[in-house]
């Protein structure tokens, strides 16, 4: 019987190698990450500062920085100064590429896994049903009748029945 390519073992030790080597890659981000993280995304809005004689009046807006982050369900926004604007960006894109990176570990992860199951199943035997007493003796299966497996009571012949 010819196996599809998803029942080849040699096929699925291949996928579960590459997956592997792809998971090792993502787990090698996360544990090079060195540097603090900022949680959240790095923005820059355009603000009016009220004046009436500013630049900001005539639609050239002031530029504000913010670090945007989700808590519990509402986004905050944490005003960065001009001193801290591009650690906080470096450390906001540092904490993207770490979550992007956990992202593919957990995915390949659970593909890995999947492709050991489908493996353990395609080397599995399938365990074979005892034979009976006639289909060891060459005869046809037995069937049920009752409790005394198809004999007859009373009359000769056999001393135990």
């Amino acid at each position: 019987m010819a196996r599809s390519k998803g029942d080849d073992p040699a096929a699925l030790r291949q996928l579960i190698g590459l997956t592997e080597r792809q998971r090792r890659g993502q787990l090698q981000v996360l544990l090079s990450t060195r540097q603090r993280l900022a949680r959240g995304s790095f923005v820059v809005l355009g603000k009016k500062c009220g004046k009436a004689g500013c630049a900001c009046a005539r639609g050239a807006l002031h530029a504000t920085r913010y670090l945007s982050a989700s808590e519990q369900g509402r986004t905050r926004m944490v005003y960065v100064n001009a001193e801290q604007a591009a650690t906080v960006k470096t450390a906001a894109e540092r904490y993207q590429r770490f979550r992007r990176a956990r992202a593919q570990l957990v995915k390949l992860s659970t593909r890995t896994v999947a492709l050991a199951d489908r493996l353990q199943q395609v080397l599995t035997e399938p365990l074979a049903a005892p034979a009976t007493r006639r289909q060891r003796a060459g005869g046809p299966p037995a069937q049920r009748r009752g409790g005394d497996g198809g004999r007859k009571r009373g009359g000769g012949g056999d001393a135990g029945g």
